[in-house]
């Protein structure tokens, strides 16, 4: 009989704990459906808003490889511009250096006439009028 006891009080725990464990597992169940439905809204915000977002994406994309190439051409055409403007100011300072060499030589060679001329001038009259020469030096 006691035996029958102990069996008896076992059932009646183990009963027991089979509703405290149900009563635990009640709102873990109402927690799990709560989570799938926010899981299937993400879903479907994820698959409606994916594609206008990657296509935005998309065009930014092509906006900025627009800009890149663009911006590109630009430093190369500035970059042509200002080896063109370096090739004219070293053309430039060439032709300057040429005409200012011109030029110089041209005065020194203007002043070496006028100091031949005048040695010449100074030659011819001395042979002209010799006495003129010794009466001024005298």
């Amino acid at each position: 009989m006691l035996l029958n006891v102990m069996v008896s009080v076992s059932l009646m725990f183990l009963a027991l704990t089979l509703v405290m464990l149900a009563g635990a597992a009640v709102p873990l169940m109402f927690q799990a459906g709560r989570t799938l439905t926010a899981y299937e809204r993400l879903a479907e915000t994820i698959d409606v808003e994916i594609k206008p977002t990657l296509l935005e994406v998309k065009d930014a994309i092509q906006g900025i490889n627009q800009i890149r190439s663009i911006t590109t051409q630009r430093v190369n055409e500035v970059s042509h511009r200002v080896e063109d403007v370096a090739d004219t100011v070293g053309t430039a300072a060439g032709q300057a250096a040429k005409r200012s060499s011109v030029w110089g030589a041209g005065l020194l060679a203007g002043v070496q006439a006028y100091f031949n001329r005048e040695q010449e001038t100074r030659q011819i009259e001395a042979k002209q009028y010799p006495s003129a020469r010794s009466e001024t030096n005298g």
